[in-house]
């Protein structure tokens, strides 16, 4: 169980970086989000907040993208767990 598992956080770890990197590049609905992400960041930054509310709004945000990256991060090992699960109930048969 501890070398699928070592194997499997390899496997997450290498296919998060360039391999997710070029398959956002190639996805409509990501490239779509990051304009609309853009324009939101734009318009924060011509909000006129001061030092304090910038700090507490970056707080917020970091915390938010984090959040998001550990559920995706989870959710990907989740689906290549079910993924070895299956390929290893389908080879019994």
């Amino acid at each position: 169980m501890e070398k699928t598992k070592s194997l499997l956080d390899l496997l997450v770890r290498l296919r998060t970086y360039k391999a997710l990197d070029r398959a956002a590049e190639k996805n409509r609905n990501y490239r779509a989000t990051l304009k609309e992400q853009d324009k939101a960041y734009d318009e924060l930054q011509k909000a006129g907040l001061d030092r304090e509310q910038k700090r507490i709004v970056d707080r917020a945000l970091s915390a938010l993208n984090a959040n998001g990256a550990a559920y995706g991060k989870a959710a990907y090992r989740l689906g290549l767990h079910d993924g070895i699960q299956l390929m290893s109930e389908v080879n019994k048969f």
